[in-house]
């Protein structure tokens, strides 16, 4: 604010100046965060660009792919609603098999597969990995990635969209080609080996878009309901910037409702002119102006004294923010009871809500399963197959499916390998716990439970003998007998 309304100084202004400054100030501030045309911007984009994109979204891809992550670097709701989706899944997962004939394979042949399979599955990482390509998908629409792997690791390299484009469809799973001339020569050794042969082939063909090999694609779509790309959040990004408007406007408020103005009343004679001279009625007015503490103007006019403050502007209030971020969370279909909003929510309705957002993330789920499945059948060979299936485990409901795969277990169907996984443990972490615990490191015979009717062993159960000294004459003669003296 100036300097002019701000009583700090014995060298104040005179009052027509101090009202017109106070005046032009506020009417710019209003102007600036309440006008029509003012918009919020994360960098260069604002509300009216972001819907011109959407109309046209297959001409706009790059644009709303450099929205979508700019609004996830900088809005906190936009990237929560991100990372909601991508760490829902527990990714508790059981290896299967997909072709398996009992009369015609031996025993030792499945389960030489089977941990061969599951090794490999370990070194996939799934739960980290499939979070990250989840989380790069939702955010772009689309993760271009390739898988690098050697003996000991594997994971997935992200490629920027701008370089991509989906070509074709092969088992179900979505492949890319890259422009290798926007890669360059240079540039090769950051990417698989196989960026090289690709490389090659633009050089004698000239064709720059040169297919990724399926053995190392790994392109997972944000929205397979649609064939173009799309950040699958795209049309909330508006509600962003209509959220950050009303933060803006909210803090003008807060400053605005800081200032106040004091009016000192000049009295005036029957000529309504004034009835004290100029230099007195200045001197009385810088004596007020230095006694004044910061945002309190004065000003001297030939009115009642009275005081003015700007709380009630409506510049912006806190309670249009929390309608701002309601409306968002409710564009976005989730609900806001997850993110501190408890306004207008049951326990029930959020159950609801929950389930709705897990169908979501499940779609999501099944592609990266299917992903997975192809490159185990690229990658490992053998009379008998194995394949992923990941489990529709997430955060919300594991305590539930842990109860569902225990008493599917009771009635015999086979799933201990489910139960475990969705307890957190892996197809290789099972089998070498239980080798550890029971036959290396004897916890069976270490933590003994304490006896009860339930530890007991059917000796052992029933009611605890009687004494001699507690037995009475039919007692004594049937335990001498060996019979119940209550049975005739």
């Amino acid at each position: 604010m100036d300097n002019e309304i701000v009583a700090d100084s014995a060298e104040k202004q005179p009052m027509e100046f101090s009202v017109k400054s106070l005046t032009q100030e506020l009417r710019r501030l209003n102007s600036y965060y309440g006008g029509a045309d003012w918009q919020y911007k994360y960098y260069d984009y604002n509300k009216d660009q972001i819907l011109l994109y959407l109309k046209s979204p297959t001409a706009n891809v790059d644009r709303l792919i450099e929205v979508s992550r700019k609004m996830f670097q900088n809005s906190p709701q936009y990237r929560r609603l991100i990372q909601y989706y991508a760490g829902m899944s527990m990714w508790a997962y059981v290896i299967e098999p997909e072709t398996y004939v009992p009369s015609k394979v031996k025993k030792d042949t499945i389960a030489r597969q089977y941990y061969k399979t599951a090794q490999y599955v370990e070194k996939m990482n799934i739960k980290h990995e499939m979070r990250k390509a989840c989380t790069i998908a939702l955010r772009d629409g689309v993760l271009f990635g390739v898988v690098r792997s050697n003996r000991d690791s594997w994971f997935i390299q992200s490629i920027n969209p701008k370089y991509c484009k989906m070509s074709s469809i092969i088992d179900g799973c979505w492949v890319f080609s890259v422009n290798m001339a926007a890669i360059g020569e240079a540039n090769l050794y950051l990417y698989p080996d196989e960026f090289k042969d690709m490389y090659a082939e633009y050089v004698r063909t000239g064709d720059k878009w040169q297919e990724v090999p399926d053995t190392i694609c790994f392109c997972l779509k944000g929205d397979e309901t649609v064939s173009y790309i799309i950040p699958p959040f795209a049309a909330v990004l508006p509600s962003i910037i209509d959220l950050e408007n009303y933060r803006a406007l909210a803090e003008v408020a807060k400053e605005i409702g800081n200032y106040k103005l004091v009016a000192m009343r000049v009295p005036l004679n029957d000529k309504s002119e004034l009835s004290l001279p100029w230099d007195v009625i200045m001197d009385f007015y810088k004596h007020l102006a230095n006694a004044l503490p910061d945002y309190v103007g004065a000003a001297a006019v030939p009115l009642e004294l009275d005081d003015i403050d700007f709380r009630d502007s409506n510049t912006g209030t806190t309670s249009d923010l929390e309608e701002a971020s309601r409306d968002f969370w409710s564009a976005t279909g989730v609900s806001p009871l997850l993110f501190g909003d408890a306004s207008n929510n049951t326990a029930s309705a959020l159950r609801l809500s929950i389930r709705t957002d897990e169908e979501f993330v499940f779609a999501l789920v099944a592609q990266c399963e299917r992903l997975i499945n192809h490159h185990l059948a690229k990658n490992i060979s053998g009379s008998v197959r194995f394949r992923v299936n990941i489990l529709p485990v997430t955060v919300f409901n594991q305590e539930q499916m842990v109860g569902y795969y225990k008493e599917a277990g009771n009635y015999g169907l086979p799933t201990k390998t489910a139960y475990g996984a969705t307890t957190g443990l892996t197809p290789t972490a099972i089998p070498g716990l239980c080798e550890l615990e029971n036959e290396i490191l004897h916890y069976p015979e270490i933590f003994v439970p304490l006896s009860s009717s339930f530890t007991m062993s059917s000796d052992e159960a029933g009611r605890p003998p009687v004494s001699d000294d507690d037995l009475g004459d039919a007692g004594e003669k049937t335990r001498e007998n060996e019979t119940d003296a209550n049975k005739e």
